[in-house]
């Protein structure tokens, strides 16, 4: 009798200690990305990084100028190719690479190649015709984007939100410690911050800058607050020129 009830007892214990762990949070320790396989000198890092962050908001722009051609239901075809979005790209960011170094260019080329591939990859979305709203956005392009220039460079953009509607922009420690510091700091402060920090054993340079509402983003994140908006997700209350995002940029530092 004495053993049976041991045994339970063990049994309970062992049942209330796998109840109590938490399930559904972030692993403890370790980072989302330690590999890299590109990597810039450290005399370069910060150069790399913005070059890499002015790229990425002048490909959103072009995103955002075309997007009332995404949700015109009358048209198929919108002519939007992964080759016609990537002339308007380079042209946009030409002479941002004149003094781009040869690493600099090579890893652009490649962000080149992911953005190209996301837009073709949206071809049967971007083309159906009938239909408004396809959910395609600037801030889509850039969470497709990112994720495939991970997958080839190990370099990490993403653009963790001030609310964040995709797992993709949860931020991380350093990155809510900027968005707190843009919120409180006001409109007028866009200058970068940066650090470096170490990833595993891997020196690694951090590059945040904000991104502010445009007009055309009121529509989900503007007033009033509270409402639902055209997703169903509850409006924000912001105003133009409020802080909704980070761009940030994460780059191996290889010396």
């Amino acid at each position: 009798m004495f053993r049976q009830l041991a045994t339970f007892a063990s049994a309970f214990l062992l049942a209330s200690a796998a109840a109590a762990e938490p399930v559904g949070v972030p692993a403890v320790g370790g980072f989302p990305e330690s590999f890299f396989l590109d990597k810039a000198p450290r005399a370069e890092a910060a150069a790399t990084a913005e070059k890499l962050a002015k790229t990425v908001i002048a490909a959103r722009m072009i995103i955002f100028a075309y997007a009332g051609k995404f949700v015109d239901p009358t048209l198929g075809d919108k002519g939007f190719s992964g080759e016609f979005f990537e002339r308007q790209w380079r042209a946009a960011v030409e002479g941002d690479m004149i003094d781009a170094t040869p690493n600099q260019k090579k890893i652009i080329e490649k962000l080149f190649w992911a953005g190209r591939q996301v837009i073709d990859n949206n071809q049967d979305r971007l083309n159906v015709k009938g239909v408004g709203w396809k959910n395609f956005l600037p801030a889509k392009w850039e969470r497709e984007m990112g994720q495939v220039f991970t997958a080839r460079t190990g370099i990490v953009i993403k653009q963790p939100g001030r609310t964040y509607r995709s797992p993709v922009n949860v931020p991380d420690a350093t990155e809510r410690k900027a968005l707190e510091h843009y919120i409180k700091a006001g409109h007028d402060e866009n200058k970068p911050l940066t650090s470096t920090a170490l990833w595993s054993k891997q020196t690694v340079y951090r590059h945040m800058e904000p991104i502010r509402l445009i007009p055309a983003c009121l529509g989900c994140h503007g007033n009033p607050k509270g409402e639902p908006d055209m997703l169903g997700f509850k409006k924000d209350g912001l105003e133009a020129n409020d802080l909704i995002g980070l761009m940030s940029v994460t780059i191996a530092v290889s010396d």
